[in-house]
């Protein structure tokens, strides 16, 4: 997973929505009210295969790739002083998602798996309360690995002629 590729998509909805995203559990103080927070809570969720291998050279040096789709899961939240801009927010980083930031995604070798429903995530703290809605969106990337095979075995003789 490419984090700087996450930061770029905070950016792209920022710049489309107007809402200002910010990374979630950490110890920095949040913005001033609205704003969004996004946790990456599966950063890698396993493909039903191990990858495809694939041996190659270049200029006789032999390599061997492997590439593998995989899955991670982004949770979103939106924070106001009411659940109306609350919902709002959801509503239209949402959208982005389904239509909107499309060209953004697919540039970045992204798919949308699945944007999941707008849920009321409020929470009651002490004597007042926390007004959030959000949603999961889960992506599907690919990795690839390369590596150099230092030593291949061109014949082999099986006691034939």
């Amino acid at each position: 997973m490419k984090i700087a590729t996450i930061k770029d998509m905070m950016s792209q909805i920022k710049i489309g929505t107007g809402i200002q995203m910010i990374k979630g559990n950490t110890v920095n103080d949040p913005p001033p009210m609205p704003y969004g927070v996004y946790n990456i809570t599966s950063p890698y969720i396993k493909g039903r295969h191990r990858g495809a291998l694939v041996d190659y050279a270049i200029d006789g040096t032999v390599y061997q790739k492997r590439t593998e789709q995989y899955k991670f899961t982004i949770s979103f939240s939106f924070y106001a002083e009411d659940i109306e801009t609350t919902m709002e927010q959801a509503f239209s980083v949402h959208q982005w998602f389904l239509f909107f930031g499309q060209e953004f995604i697919q540039s970045r070798n992204l798919a949308v798996v699945e944007v999941g429903n707008i849920q009321d995530r409020t929470a009651f703290l002490i004597e007042h309360y926390e007004y959030k809605h959000g949603f999961d969106v889960i992506f599907r990337a690919t990795d690839e690995q390369i590596r150099e095979i230092s030593e291949t075995i061109e014949f082999i003789n099986l006691g034939g002629n």
